[in-house]
């Protein structure tokens, strides 16, 4: 389960790699990678818990998400790989713990939301 601490670390860092991406298209690898792993955390969790997300914050995290993948260059299989690896993550700490609407992630998933998408 996501410590408070873990899921706040988690909402500044995707604040602060969405704005860095927004005015530095050069940023390191490493930070458009973590960036792109919390947008498909956040995207899973929609999906899979059927969290709340609306049409616009939807749309805004695919442009978010379309932006990191063309900043990391990365290919179809590159997706796709680091999708599943998210997935497993998630399966690996349980769909119930994470899909519990009181449990650390859902509050975190809506603060990330909020941060991604605005």
């Amino acid at each position: 389960m996501f410590s408070p601490s873990f899921v706040r670390g988690l909402a500044g860092l995707a604040c602060l790699s969405i704005v860095a991406l927004g005015s530095r298209p050069a940023l390191a690898a490493d930070g458009a990678e973590d960036t792109l792993r919390t947008l498909y955390r956040v995207a899973l969790s929609a999906e899979m818990c059927g969290f709340p997300i609306g049409a616009k914050q939807a749309d805004a995290l695919g442009k978010a998400m379309n932006r990191t993948i063309a900043d990391l260059g990365l290919d179809d299989d590159g997706v796709e790989a680091l999708y599943r690896t998210i997935d497993g993550e998630f399966e690996a700490e349980g769909w119930e713990t994470i899909c519990a609407e009181d449990g650390d992630w859902a509050r975190g998933y809506r603060r990330l939301l909020a941060a991604v998408t605005r």
